[in-house]
């Protein structure tokens, strides 16, 4: 649908080129889950890995990914993932990286509605 497109959009390509060389461009922003997926890899590396028993905390993502998750541990990971969807319904869940675990604060009660019902 060409009517969603910007202006710039609409241009031929060449033209599209020739304003490229002198017009400078924003980088493109990365998704925003990307940092949250790699929070919820350190904290669950740093609390429940098994397979790794040198004590040391990560505090980074960059060090998990040097270091590698074995084929051993992947399985358990998809359930970190599923934990912090429960858990963020009932705390507001915030990374503290000097620590690589998050802190959990609890939310105010609210009204869930259970199977669709209002309550």
């Amino acid at each position: 649908m060409s009517h969603n497109k910007s202006r710039l959009e609409r241009l031929p390509p060449e033209l599209k080129y020739y304003i490229a060389e002198y017009v400078e461009c924003k980088d493109q922003k990365p998704f925003p889950y990307i940092s949250l997926f790699k929070d919820i890899i350190i904290d669950w590396y740093n609390k429940y890995r098994a397979w790794d028993n040198s004590g040391i905390v990560y505090c980074e993502y960059n060090e998990i990914y040097t270091k590698g998750i074995s084929a051993d541990e992947t399985p358990f990971l998809k359930c970190a993932f599923k934990r912090y969807r429960q858990e963020s319904k009932y705390y507001n869940i915030i990374m503290v990286h000097s620590v690589g675990q998050f802190q959990k604060i609890a939310c105010r009660c609210r009204n869930i509605s259970w199977n669709g019902n209002k309550t």
